[in-house]
C-alpha cells in the first residue's frame, strides 16, 4: 500500500506522521457531518484537505479515525486553527498523556499496516 513517514523536532513537539497516500476521514461539527483527506497527523492535531464542508476558525470538531486494529472508529474532539480553502488544520483537545501515548502507537501501527 502507500509510504509513510514521522517527522520528529517540529516546533510543535509532536510526532507527525505523513502518509505518501491521503486517508480517508470523517468529521462532525455541530450541525452537519463530513469527509476529508488525511494530509498528516499528530498527538496534537491534524491537517486535511478536500473537506466535504466547511468549517470556521474556532468551530469545534469531532474527528472519527478508522484504524484497522481497533473495532470501531478512534473519536478524537478538536477545535479549526486555521483554513485554507478546502483544506484546515485542527488542534486535538483533550487528549491527555495516557490517551497521547496511545494515539502515537494507534497512528504508528497504522503506518506500518500502510507500508506492508
Amino acid at each position: 500500500m502507500g509510504e509513510s513517514s514521522v517527522t520528529t523536532g517540529s516546533k510543535r513537539n509532536s510526532l507527525r506522521f505523513h502518509f505518501k497516500e491521503e486517508l480517508q476521514v470523517s468529521y462532525k461539527t455541530a450541525y452537519k457531518d463530513g469527509e476529508a483527506l488525511l494530509v498528516n497527523i499528530s498527538t496534537g492535531g491534524c491537517i486535511v484537505n478536500k473537506a466535504s464542508i466547511p468549517v470556521e476558525v474556532d468551530e469545534k470538531i469531532l474527528f472519527c479515525f478508522a484504524i484497522q486494529s481497533l473495532p470501531k472508529p478512534l473519536e478524537i474532539q478538536a477545535v479549526c486553527v486555521r483554513l485554507d480553502g478546502d483544506s484546515f488544520a485542527a488542534k486535538f483537545v483533550g487528549v491527555d498523556g495516557g490517551n497521547e501515548s496511545r494515539v502515537v502507537k494507534l497512528l504508528a501501527a497504522q503506518a506500518r499496516a500502510e507500508t506492508d
